[in-house]
């Protein structure tokens, strides 16, 4: 569950990971359209689907009928997992469908791309992420509360940190149902160009991330476990991987009775400055009908505070997914 820490990764990283937003010039580069053809290949294996009686999360990629998704599918499947690690996929006619039909259709692209894994302790495979009234920062550990269920801005981090449900996932997607009135901008950076900067500039602090943090378990705990675990935020092995979610380390620090250092906080806020960059993240509004895919180990991403909509209906909401690899 806990990354053991590893030598630091004393190189630069220059393959298709170590991007820079400004290097993009357009979100064309990566944003895929689904065709008439494939929207209706997914209506088809949707009839199918409730036709067979069949439910999430018991469906198969064989359970969708996908030929003309099927190299795309391949490509787009390395480009999370090894190329540039993002992807937003657009092209769900969400007023065509229900709330479950749309995560049928979800589902079916996603399971191409990776395979879904549950979010919590209940073995729970969707996650719906709204706003549910909790205030985060008074209510934090109490089981469920998660800031993803709040209208806050939420800083650069990657999901699962503190190993929620036993693990980390290796890819986060969301749809987008409804989006909010204003507000609610994703931005993502590559954690391959913050190391570059960091190894560049502040090798020091570098060096600390590769040392263990504690991280603060407790919104997500079965019976028995330990409130906190102790894991590297940097690790290389065949590849560099990140963990980090700034809140949940500082309660995890104050969880395990182990106050930060100096060098401990002067590290994590160069780690702060470099996700921050000017030019460095990609940063966009979902759609309604959008799923994006975030490669979780080596890129993080953000959401700015949102302001909802009135009516109930319209109000802001995203059905998330955990995958790994494989």
């Amino acid at each position: 569950m806990s990354p053991h820490a590893t030598p630091i990764h004393d190189a630069p990283f220059t393959g298709p990971g170590a991007w820079r937003g400004d290097q993009f010039s357009n979100p064309d580069e990566w944003t895929y359209t689904l065709s008439p053809q494939l929207l209706q290949e997914l209506d088809a294996s949707l009839r199918r689907i409730h036709a067979e009686g069949k439910l999430i999360p018991h469906l198969s990629p064989e359970d969708y009928s996908l030929p003309s998704f099927a190299p795309d599918g391949q490509r787009l499947r390395r480009e999370v997992q090894s190329g540039r690690g993002f992807l937003v996929i657009r092209g769900v006619p969400a007023d065509a469908y229900t709330q479950e039909e749309a995560a049928i259709l979800y589902w079916g692209i996603a399971v191409h791309l990776g395979h879904p894994i549950p979010q919590n302790a209940n073995g729970d495979y969707l996650f719906w992420v709204r706003d549910e009234g909790y205030d985060f920062h008074r209510q934090y550990g109490a089981k469920g509360v998660r800031i993803s269920r709040t209208a806050s801005a939420i800083d650069f981090h990657t999901d699962s940190s503190a190993a929620y449900a036993g693990y980390t996932p290796d890819i986060v997607s969301l749809l987008a149902l409804q989006v909010a009135r204003e507000g609610g901008e994703t931005a993502i950076v590559s954690a391959q160009s913050v190391h570059n900067i960091l190894r560049e500039e502040r090798p020091d602090c570098l060096r600390r991330l590769y040392e263990p943090f504690f991280f603060d378990r407790r919104a997500e705990l079965r019976p028995g476990e330990s409130p906190t675990i102790s894991a590297p935020l940097f690790t290389y092995g065949d590849a560099l991987a990140i963990r980090y979610f700034r809140f949940n380390l500082l309660k995890g620090h104050e969880t395990a009775g182990v106050p930060l250092t100096p060098r401990d906080l002067e590290s994590l806020e160069c780690l702060e400055q470099a996700c921050r960059r000017d030019g460095l993240a990609v940063r966009f509004h979902m759609r309604r009908g959008d799923m994006q895919f975030v490669n979780n180990r080596f890129v993080l991403h953000s959401r700015t505070a949102f302001e909802d909509h009135e009516e109930p209906a319209r109000r802001r909401n995203f059905l998330r997914l955990w995958m790994r690899y494989r």
